[in-house]
């Protein structure tokens, strides 16, 4: 489905990014935590038309998008002895005796030492943590998911065309209408049954590229407990560790 893009700012809402497609018959809205409003419209429609869904919608926008801004206040703010774990290993924060922020240690514990004459809650050193630990799990994603992936397109009988690897702020997988998968490296930080379900989802997306019922009953048929993770999932953002 061809689209093509533009933006504009609504004084209540902010900014707003209008997608718009053709052979879309109706207006979708989309509202995520850590991303832009986005207004899916038919290719037809005038920005007077979408001005009035826009004027429309704006309570229910302006509803959700507190709700949003609850969740994005949850982004995770590392401090002094925070633990994180991924899928492989484990992050130690500790303010030590050092004129930088390192990596020490080894697979599967590392700590990263935070100079302790500085603030930890700095955004520069938040940055740098952050850093340091998609750092790790983009060594991880490649060292486990190409396989992964190869193992469980067998067994099901997918085929897809190339497979990426990329740090998203919300999705954790595409597919692209020519098989081209990408895969979030912060899936490394679920477990085992999300990581494969998400695999699996966006191997579905091969055969059906939309989540119409068709793509439904292929997802539910391999994996009967979609729905149960499904539910999970939503305890999981990619901004909040």
């Amino acid at each position: 489905m061809n689209a093509k893009y533009y933006y504009l700012v609504d004084n209540d809402i902010g900014k707003i990014k209008i997608v718009q497609k053709n052979g879309l018959k109706n207006f979708n809205i989309r509202l995520k935590p850590f991303e832009v409003v986005t207004i899916s419209s038919p290719a037809s429609a005038s920005k007077k038309q979408i001005s009035n869904v826009i004027a429309r919608k704006k309570k229910w926008i302006l509803e959700k998008q507190a709700f949003n801004k609850s969740i994005e206040q949850k982004r995770t703010v590392f401090e002094h002895r925070t633990t994180i774990k991924t899928f492989f290993n484990q992050f130690t924060i500790e303010q030590k005796d050092t004129d930088r922020m390192r990596l020490k240690g080894k697979r599967p514990e590392y700590v990263i030492a935070v100079p302790e004459n500085f603030d930890i809650k700095n955004p520069a050193f938040q940055s740098g943590i952050k850093n340091i630990i998609d750092y790790v799990l983009k060594d991880e994603a490649s060292r486990y998911l190409p396989e992964r992936t190869k193992e469980l397109a067998r067994r099901y009988k997918f085929r897809y065309n190339n497979l990426t690897f990329r740090n998203n702020k919300t999705r954790w997988g595409s597919c692209s209408t020519r098989g081209n998968i990408s895969l979030n490296i912060q899936l490394m930080r679920l477990p085992a049954m999300m990581i494969d379900y998400v695999i699996i989802h966006e191997l579905c997306h091969t055969i059906h590229p939309n989540h119409g019922q068709g793509f439904k009953k292929l997802l539910y048929s391999i994996l009967p407990e979609a729905p149960h993770i499904e539910k999970e999932m939503k305890n999981f953002r990619t901004q909040i560790y």
